[in-house]
């Protein structure tokens, strides 16, 4: 089937990277499984650093939706939030084992984010308008993604 419009390019914006401790299980709550990751630290790369505080999750039958607050100080004095809300999900085998924090090969599951970045300094409010979404990897003590921006392609290229 032919598309209405070239597909957008998608161009790399941040990787973020969060040091996490063991999640705390709350328990079955009327949404699922709810559980917080603590993050003790973490970073951005590029000209983006900064605290990361708190992950909230949720699991239903070992999938889990994501929905996180981060505050990032740039390195020039900026300050940005980032919101993330996604879902991992995979083979129930494969997602025991994130659960447990067993080694998975990224290749096993998905992981994949909406992100949405506010920024008030002028140098950084063109990524209040975009569409930015992620690619994430989970291992026992990290919390890692990608971000890309959707770019307009070119129509004739």
């Amino acid at each position: 089937m032919e598309t209405l419009l070239p597909p957008p390019r998608l161009i790399h914006l941040f990787t973020l990277r969060c040091n996490v401790e063991q999640p705390l299980d709350i328990g079955q709550v009327s949404s699922g499984r709810r559980r917080w990751v603590r993050i003790v630290g973490g970073s951005v790369s590029g000209n983006i650093t900064g605290e990361l505080l708190m992950v909230r999750t949720e699991a239903e039958k070992l999938t889990t939706h994501v929905n996180a607050r981060y505050l990032v100080k740039s390195d020039d004095g900026a300050h940005l939030e980032i919101r993330t809300e996604g879902t991992r999900s995979g083979p129930p085998e494969v997602l025991q084992r994130l659960m447990e924090g067993k080694p998975v090969h990224h290749s096993q599951y998905w992981f994949h984010l909406h992100i949405k970045v506010e920024a008030g300094c002028d140098r950084y409010k063109w990524m209040n308008d975009r569409v930015i979404v992620g690619r994430a990897l989970r291992t026992k003590d990290e919390v890692s993604y990608d971000a890309y921006f959707l770019e307009n392609t070119p129509e004739f290229e």
